[in-house]
């Protein structure tokens, strides 16, 4: 084939299609950015390339960028995938507090909820207490421990309260909880939970579920197995 040329001559110019400058500036409209904090004992776990990958998904901002010597994450987006990427953010905080790992923080921003059951093997940190494993399903997600007879784990133990806590399968979610009923405190890897108005944390598999104040010097509890199906 001939190759084009412009046939316009000087005189033509009124013939010519009329072109214009494209103009790229609306891409930029409506996206904002917006700075949070995290606990500095969560910057390890959470600051990683994984977590961030997850994050722009859940949320779909435009760019989420980590400070760890500052402990500032700058989410970049419109208002609501930024809005989306810090409720993200905060309920990754609120339950890592109790223990952070990069499986808790995937499970907390992208839960399964094909799960059907959850076996649930708490394994004695110490001689008097025997191992216990308990298999939760949708139609029995829970189970109590505590002194009362009532209790499927019954521990007979100095400062353990009649019903002390619950283990709750919540398959909807992808996800076993523990709830704090008692007077004493029920701990999670060094920490007290809160109680149970306040409402349940999440746990997770090798998380250390104590029963007594660690700082008493006199601790006792288990290792937490968990087995997802």
């Amino acid at each position: 084939p001939e190759d084009l040329v412009d046939d316009f001559g000087p005189g033509d110019s009124a013939k010519r299609p009329m072109t214009e400058r494209m103009d790229f500036s609306g891409l930029e409209v409506g996206r904002l950015s917006k700075v949070v904090t995290m606990p500095p004992e969560q910057v390890g776990p959470l600051m990683t390339d994984v977590v961030r990958e997850l994050l722009l998904e859940v949320s779909g901002a435009y760019d989420i960028e980590w400070d760890k010597v500052k402990r500032l994450v700058t989410i970049s987006g419109t208002a609501v995938q930024m809005e989306k990427a810090e409720k993200a953010l905060q309920r990754v905080s609120a339950h890592c507090n109790w223990g952070a790992n990069e499986a808790k923080i995937r499970s907390i921003l992208r839960p399964r909820t094909d799960l059907k059951s959850a076996r649930v093997r708490l394994a004695s940190m110490v001689p008097n207490l025997k191992d216990f494993t308990k298999t939760l399903t949708v139609d029995k997600p829970a189970f109590t421990m505590g002194t009362d007879p009532s209790n499927a784990l019954r521990i007979q133990a100095t400062g353990v309260s009649r019903s002390h806590a619950v283990i709750e399968f919540a398959p909807e979610k992808g996800a076993v909880y523990v709830i704090d009923a008692s007077t004493n405190g029920t701990f999670l890897n060094g920490r007290r939970l809160p109680p149970k108005s306040s409402g349940k944390v999440l746990l997770s598999h090798g998380d250390e579920l104590m029963l007594q104040d660690p700082s008493s010097g006199s601790e006792f509890g288990y290792m937490v197995n968990l087995e997802m199906s």
